[in-house]
């Protein structure tokens, strides 16, 4: 059996290679002392929707003040009282006022290249292009200034690059693992206390919102919105990028999405698929339990592979290949499944639908640079891109309406 470190993956493919070892010889294995990798979409999908047998994250939360654990780690009944005011501000009926928004901000971004360039642009599409619509999308949901996007990304970054950091041998929470971002959200939380007319967002929300009939601390409040901008910005982003660099890496491909908008939703639910951009989520066994015919001690971790999921050979035929017209699309796993399905699912899919439409219309031609080798950043649960340079030639304005 192969090693493999689920939390320090070697390079792609022979990370994939592990992923397929597992699931035909061992779908449960054991990968250290008390943690264990599940290979299998049988495996990881009933991890995902046992929601009470297997919970928490990839720290040990149980220490943790109980209203500076991020949402995803808290325990049901807390959990889904909790996740109805993030439901409440993410739902698809609300989500879907954002789409001008996301359809201005994408072009744009576009513009500001086109104007640089009269003809053929030198342009990094992760960069310039990618990174900063989620952050500024996020910001705008949540009712933050959409100006400080920047800030959400670096700040963002520093607390993934820092996320198991500890002091005296236990894990810190956000607030103390950067104090910046904390006091930021800090301050949005007390304008909103004292506005006379305060806005409908998730701040506010949060602020309102009683579990018990015990208003939300600040502790709370702020950890489950800094949790909110994080998971917005990284997972979407990843997942914009790696849909890009499949398409720059094949022009045959772009021509068919760029001319049959038809195949894009389905371009991008096979891009979920098959470069996943949460590889892993992690949970602890609250009991002692079988996984896929493995028993797990109470106590133990699972690590549950949804990358390793999303190209089981016996549920997804050709699991290596993007193929946009399988008939089995939206079985993957990559927002997770269950009643802790990720809560901004739509959001996601709005941003990366209408990114797409918008690059189609705008640019005809697109190519990564002669040379260029893919950087992934460096989180250990994501796939992703941190930059990706190409070339583009724009399309003719008349082309370029909605």
């Amino acid at each position: 059996m192969p090693s493999f470190d689920p939390f320090n993956p070697p390079d792609l493919p022979t990370r994939y290679e592990a992923m397929a070892h597992f699931r035909q010889i061992c779908p449960v294995a054991k990968v250290a002392d008390s943690r264990w990798y599940a290979a299998s979409y049988g495996g990881v999908m009933t991890g995902l929707k046992e929601v009470e047998t297997f919970v928490g994250s990839f720290v040990d939360t149980s220490v943790l003040p109980e209203d500076e654990i991020p949402v995803s780690a808290i325990p049901e009944p807390r959990h889904g009282k909790i996740r109805r005011v993030i439901n409440g501000v993410l739902a698809p009926h609300r989500t879907m006022h954002t789409d001008q928004f996301i359809f201005e901000l994408a072009n744009a971004l576009l513009d500001e290249a086109e104007q640089s360039h009269q003809d053929t642009a030198s342009f990094d599409l992760v960069q310039q292009y990618v990174d900063p619509i989620p952050s500024t999308v996020i910001a705008h949901v949540l009712g933050v200034p959409t100006e400080d996007f920047q800030k959400f990304r670096q700040w963002s970054d520093e607390l993934l690059e820092n996320q198991n950091a500890q002091l005296d041998g236990q894990p810190l929470t956000l607030t103390q693992t950067h104090p910046e971002f904390a006091a930021y959200i800090q301050h949005h939380i007390e304008i909103r206390r004292h506005a006379k007319d305060p806005q409908n967002d998730l701040i506010t929300r949060f602020i309102r919102a009683e579990i018990e009939g015990e208003p939300l601390s600040d502790d709370m409040i702020r950890t489950q919105t800094i949790n909110l901008i994080i998971a917005g910005n990284e997972t979407t982003r990843n997942w914009l990028g790696n849909y890009f660099a499949a398409l720059v890496d094949d022009a045959e491909l772009y021509e068919r999405i760029r001319s049959q908008p038809a195949m894009r939703e389905k371009f991008l639910e096979e891009s979920l698929r098959r470069d996943c951009p949460v590889q892993i989520v992690a949970r602890a066994a609250m009991e002692d339990t079988v996984l896929d015919g493995q028993p797990i001690p109470q106590g133990d971790q699972v690590v549950f592979g949804i990358a390793s999921a999303n190209r089981d050979e016996t549920i997804f035929e050709n699991p290596a290949e993007l193929i946009p017209d399988r008939s089995n699309l939206k079985k993957h796993l990559a927002f997770g499944a269950g009643p802790h399905i990720c809560p901004g699912a739509s959001l996601a899919r709005l941003e990366a639908r209408i990114a797409l439409d918008v690059f189609c219309k705008r640019v005809s031609f697109v190519s990564v640079q002669a040379g260029y080798e893919f950087q992934y950043n460096p989180v250990f649960w994501a796939l992703g891109l941190r930059s990706l340079p190409v070339n583009l030639k724009f399309a003719p304005k008349a082309s370029q309406k909605r």
